[in-house]
């Protein structure tokens, strides 16, 4: 834990520098809806207390959250519940297209040319000459869903249920011998689009989205032992989905529990040398359970080619 306080001031020196960022926008149906119109917005600054040393414990909007900060906080951003009644329900059919977009200033910050008249029809875009509205950290993006637990409404509902992951956007044609290629991490990252399953049956839903940096230890250096150096920027929509299937949605994990560190299969923490020298660890899998694929839960691990 001695580190968790260097890394919250680090964040506090590097806040204008714009470097992290919360995804603030929906596109269903061609059409870009408002900025924060079905995202449960965050407080900042926010004071994260749960397990702390130190008397430096505010994050702002796009801080990163760590495992050890509040559950609340892990699975849908800081405070969230406090927001979760004035945000809208977006009505979307199983099967549909979602694209998302990201904002690397705070909301206060926010004027239209962030948002509107994007070029090559992007949700968001970076109005200072010179910078990108880009992914700083190398991770995958990863998509869960969280049906409301019947008897509860989206509006009060904490997602303290499960979670099923219905997306990755991980690595590009990764290789053993070959340096990591992370999708996001680039300066023109690709449209941030997926599908809520066809199969995916009717009601009303969380949808987390969050990018993941992974910590990493090594031997001689012992970084992020427990997974305080991952770094995750999770925001939820609040969903209705249509559908007419009657089938049960599958089993899904628990958040935070899910990414703990250290642990197969929850990856939070990498070794030294995929870290720092972008060499794929044979054993990596994505953070945030198993992939359902619409048809089953799937391990979700990289497609490596020969």
């Amino acid at each position: 834990m001695a580190l968790i306080p260097l890394i919250i001031a680090f964040s506090a020196i590097t806040h204008t520098a714009h470097g992290h960022s919360s995804f603030v926008r929906i596109k269903t149906d061609g059409e870009w809806h408002k900025p924060l119109q079905y995202i449960r917005n965050k407080t900042s600054p926010y004071d994260e207390l749960k397990f702390y040393e130190s008397n430096f414990l505010y994050r702002y909007y796009n801080w990163p959250t760590y495992i050890i900060d509040r559950p609340e906080s892990v699975r849908c951003g800081r405070d969230n519940m406090n927001h979760s009644q004035e945000t809208e329900v977006l009505s979307v059919r199983a099967g549909e297209t979602i694209e998302i977009a990201h904002q690397r200033e705070e909301p206060s910050s926010w004027t239209d040319d962030m948002f509107y008249n994007c070029t090559d029809d992007r949700g968001s875009c970076f109005h200072i000459p010179g910078w990108a509205q880009d992914f700083i950290h190398p991770g995958p993006l990863l998509i869960h869903l969280s049906k409301v637990p019947n008897g509860q409404d989206i509006r009060t509902y904490d997602g303290s249920g499960e979670w099923v992951k219905i997306h990755t956007l991980g690595l590009t044609n990764p290789r053993y011998d070959q340096p990591l290629n992370w999708t996001l991490y680039r300066k023109d990252p690709p449209h941030l689009t997926f599908k809520i399953p066809a199969q995916t049956p009717p009601g009303q839903y969380l949808m987390r989205m969050d990018v993941i940096w992974s910590g990493a230890t090594n031997e001689y250096i012992h970084i992020g032992d427990d997974g305080s150096l991952a770094q995750m920027y999770p925001t939820c929509a609040q969903l209705n989905i249509q559908s007419e299937l009657k089938a049960e949605f599958p089993k899904g994990v628990k958040i935070p529990e899910i990414f703990q560190p250290l642990e197969p299969g929850k990856c939070m923490t990498t070794s030294w040398d995929m870290m720092n020298n972008l060499k794929l660890d044979e054993n990596y899998t994505y953070p945030g359970g198993p992939l359902w694929n619409g048809e089953e839960l799937v391990i979700d691990k990289p497609v490596v080619l020969e």
